[in-house]
């Protein structure tokens, strides 16, 4: 269970309550105090929006405050507690001093995730690891890792029409895994689902790069390949991966109406077995002179595309 906010005010960057918003960078803090943390304006107004049942604690600052009330209004709705704090607090909050250029294992338990490839402006140096959250800070309730819940929720996808899952494995960088989830909300993906050796979607990079889409649409985690695989087939939902080896093109293949998506290891793909267990493996084709797609930017292209068909009635 989630710790209660404690309700003094906060004045020290230098408390014991800073120093524990600031240790939820590690994946071991995150699962003994069972929280994690949400920084920026758009991510934390997603969180009260969409999961206000999650948030646990607000911090602004009173610029923060006087630039977006809507926060306030959002929590206060939800009962969340809100606290202004001044500047050198709010960086505290999100300040890893345990940081150093040799922790930044992406999602290693007990070990601090790598900040700064996401896009977020940050500064790191001997102090720690720091990164602007512009003002806002939100601390919510670590959900739960269940293995037997990504069979429960694409039980719990409509039986027939069009359906998208965006599958995460051992996808090994915080920073990829929020951005993916960002793309898939963006393409009207139905879930999100990252098996056991993916990287922690509530790290602080992955809630960064997600920008609010981890509370848009159902993110479970924790799921065997095998299990997923077995489910899919169960539920009528093709699985579909891509391969530079395929024979069939991604534009110009067959996709079904209910499918999921399978996007591996950003440095060696998907596994032979995996790519041997999915009915439908297709490639993208490369007009140029590079050899191969990130796993971002080979999702961002397989997702549309499903949209694409999906609002022309393909």
């Amino acid at each position: 269970m989630p710790e209660r906010p404690d309700q003094s005010p906060l004045t020290s960057a230098r408390s014991e309550r800073v120093k524990k918003v600031a240790a939820l960078t590690g994946r071991s803090a995150r699962r003994k105090q069972g929280r994690f943390r949400i920084e920026g304006p758009q991510s934390v107004r997603s969180l009260l929006a969409h999961r206000p049942e999650l948030a646990l604690e607000v911090f602004l600052t009173e610029r923060a405050a006087t630039g977006h009330p809507e926060l306030i209004e959002l929590a206060r709705a939800a009962g969340v507690p809100v606290r202004t704090v001044d500047e050198q607090i709010l960086r505290a909050l999100v300040r890893d001093t345990a940081a150093t250029s040799s922790a930044g294992a992406t999602g290693a338990p007990g070990a601090p995730e790598a900040l700064g490839a996401s896009g977020t402006a940050g500064v790191a140096g001997a102090s720690g690891s720091l990164v602007s959250p512009q003002g806002v800070v939100a601390v919510g309730a670590l959900p739960a890792e269940d293995p037997s819940a990504a069979a429960a929720a694409l039980g719990a996808l409509p039986p027939e029409g069009p359906v998208t899952v965006a599958v995460l494995h051992e996808v090994r960088d915080p920073g990829n895994v929020g951005t993916l989830i960002r793309t898939a909300d963006a393409a009207g993906a139905d879930l999100v689902l990252l098996t056991r050796t993916s990287a922690d979607p509530y790290a602080p990079k992955a809630v960064r790069a997600a920008v609010g889409s981890l509370f848009h649409l159902p993110v479970l985690t924790g799921a065997e390949i095998e299990d997923v695989l077995a489910q899919l087939a169960a539920t009528s939902i093709a699985a579909a991966a891509t391969s530079g080896y395929a024979d069939s093109e991604l534009f110009t293949a067959a996709l079904p109406a209910r499918i999921a998506w399978i996007f591996g290891n950003e440095a060696r793909g998907l596994d032979e077995a995996t790519l041997a267990a999915a009915p439908l493996t297709v490639r993208i084709p490369l007009a140029g002179h590079a050899e191969s797609l990130n796993v971002h930017t080979a999702a961002t292209v397989c997702l549309f595309e499903t949209l694409r068909r999906r609002q022309a009635g393909a």
